[in-house]
Formats: C-alpha cells, structure tokens, sequence
C-alpha cells in the first residue's frame, strides 16, 4: 500500500470522534467508527487537513488529532483546503445536501479518491453529476453505506451466493424509531436491500409517515439534523431480476435493526450483531450462525477498500452508481405518496 494525504471536509462526529474503548483493554479498541479514526488505523495514510465551519470543532479536531498527525491544519473553507494542500484522498462528511458541491470541488482540485458519506446526494441532477465528474477525471469513489462492510451483512450474501437458502426472492427490512428518515436513515436499508438483490430496482409502491401525506416529491430536510424535515416511509420495491422487498419503519415503531432473507429452501436473519441460517425441519427449524471473521469492519474496512480500488483498479463495494439507487428509491418513495400511494417507476 503506498503513502497518502488524506483531508476531510465536516468535522462532526461521524468523521472525528476516536475509536473508543473495547470491552477490555486487552482488546485494544472498539472498531473504528468514525472518518478519522479509521485513517488513523489504516497505514500509510496521513491527515494533513480538515474543514468545517465551526471554529470550535476545528479547534477540537486538532486537539483529539494533533498527536497523531503533527502539523494537521484546519479551515473554514474547503475550496481554501484543497487550493493548498495536496490531497490525494478526500472524505466529505458535510451536512446530506451539501455532498454534491464537496465531491465535485475535489475532484476539480486533483484528488485521487474520495470517501463520501451517505446519501450519495439529495437530488437525482446532483447524483448524476457527480458521478459524470468522477469517472470523467478517473476518480475512485466510496459511498460510505457502512453495512458493505460489516462481516454478517457480508457473509449473508455469500451464503445467498453460494446457495445457501435456494434462489432469493423476498427482502423485508426493519428500522424505525426517532431517526428513521428517509434520506439520513433509510437510504442505508434502501442501499442494503440493493446490496441483497444485486439488481436494479424498477418499481416502488410506498407510503410516508403520518403528517408527511403532502411532503411533495423533492428533497426538504435540513441535512440529516432535524428529524422532523424528513418522513419515514413504508416501501415495496420491485427489482429487475424478480427480487421483491419491503422496508418497514415509522418513526413511532421499534429503532431496531432487522433484515430477513427468504429464500426457495431457507431463510436467513441478519442485525447489527450476527447473521443467522434458518431451514426448514422435521419438528421444527433449525437455526446455524453465520461465522464471520474479520481483521477490519465498517468504516475502516470501507477505506481499506477505497485505497484497494485505487492501488489495483478494481471496483470498490459501494461505487456512487451503486449508492445512487438508495437515492432513486428515495425519490421514488416520494413519487409513489405524491401519487396516491401508486406504482412508480424508479429514475
């Protein structure tokens, strides 16, 4: 692996905490969590920049770094950024809106690869523009829709792969609770139910939220901060290569995590702790978990497989052109309400 610059554009949580403690000190730490923190565990690279707006979480930023990165330095202003150091490697992190201005200033400015949180965008305009500009320049792009990476999730698609429960046909999908909203949340099980299917969705019926009846058909959150600006959403989707599946989550329902793979002869069940194999037996079912070892998971998993497709030209798991059919859905979602709840066609 060879050496990079690395900078991140939003400074919240989600790109600078440090991992944090594991369950015993023998264990080192947690899994790294945030941008930061899994650059921090991945060789090789250095940060050398960060931006946000806020004086005070710039002044955070390199108190919790400084150590590790002697000399970061922190701006107000990206484009200020990117004009001075020389990045190879940019995260965006900002507010969900914003991705698209951040992405194409990179790669106006050279970069290399960038690493961009999820949503992909908040318009399908913006989504395609961006991935005109990345393959234009050659730019190796990972959306950060972290399940990708997290060994379960994985290992249940490979045992769909391999058979394990007969050929696919059903995906149901649970997340509800406070922060079920369609473009910070939902698009994460939006992007997983793809990653299940491995098709191309082409149709939806759906429903938001009560109170959300006359939301309209375009974007008008706040950027993931208020959950208020964005409905929940019940959804049905149908994909090309005849793969069903329905996401399931009010805001007034359970904040869990439940994703159920049905298949011709079994079934599996997966949630953030373990993938589980269900067959069918006489007297009843039999249950197998799914072993999933790993060195790396999540987010620094998801670099590990950004600098992978630099370094060798390989397609990384989560592409802007795979991340932009969580936004296709999610505008299809709003299509399908706007429409009397009727079948539309995802863009």
């Amino acid at each position: 692996m060879g050496s990079y610059r690395a900078a991140i554009v939003g400074l919240s949580w989600i790109a600078a905490d440090p991992a944090g403690p594991a369950s015993h000190p023998v264990l080192g730490t947690a899994t790294p969590y945030s941008h930061a923190s899994a650059y921090a565990a991945t060789p090789g690279v250095e940060v050398v920049a960060g931006c946000d707006i806020k004086p005070e979480v710039r002044q955070a930023f390199e108190r919790q770094w400084g150590d590790q990165w002697p000399g970061v330095r922190t701006y107000a202003d990206y484009r200020e950024m990117l004009a001075r150091e020389q990045v190879e490697i940019l995260s965006v992190v900002t507010p969900d809106h914003l991705h698209a201005d951040a992405v194409l200033a990179g790669v106006e400015a050279g970069v290399r690869a960038i690493f961009c949180d999820k949503p992909l965008a908040t318009s399908l305009a913006d989504a395609d523009g961006m991935i005109a500009a990345v393959r234009e320049r050659g730019v190796v792009v990972n959306v950060n829709h972290t399940r990708r990476w997290q060994p379960q999730y994985v290992a249940a698609r490979e045992e769909i792969r391999k058979g394990g429960i007969g050929q696919l046909s059903q995906i149901v999908v649970h997340y509800g609770g406070p922060r079920a909203m369609l473009f910070r949340n939902h698009t994460h099980f939006l992007d997983l139910i793809c990653y299940f299917a491995e098709s191309e969705p082409t149709w939806v019926v759906a429903e938001l939220e009560p109170g959300f009846e006359t939301y309209g058909t375009e974007y008008r959150g706040d950027g993931g901060r208020d959950p208020s600006t964005e409905p929940a959403a019940n959804a049905y989707i149908a994909f090309r290569n005849g793969v069903r599946a329905f996401l399931s989550g009010m805001k007034h329902a359970s904040p869990d995590v439940s994703v159920d793979l049905i298949g011709a002869t079994g079934r599996l069940h997966v949630d953030d702790t373990a993938a589980v194999r269900m067959l069918p037996a006489e007297g009843g079912t039999t249950h197998q978990l799914l072993l999933s070892a790993s060195t790396r998971a999540g987010m620094h998993a998801a670099i590990a497989d950004l600098l992978h497709a630099l370094e060798t030209g390989e397609t990384p798991q989560c592409p802007p052109e795979e991340a932009r059919k969580a936004v296709a859905l999610a505008f299809a979602i709003l299509d399908s309400q706007a429409n009397g709840n009727a079948k539309v066609p995802v863009r």
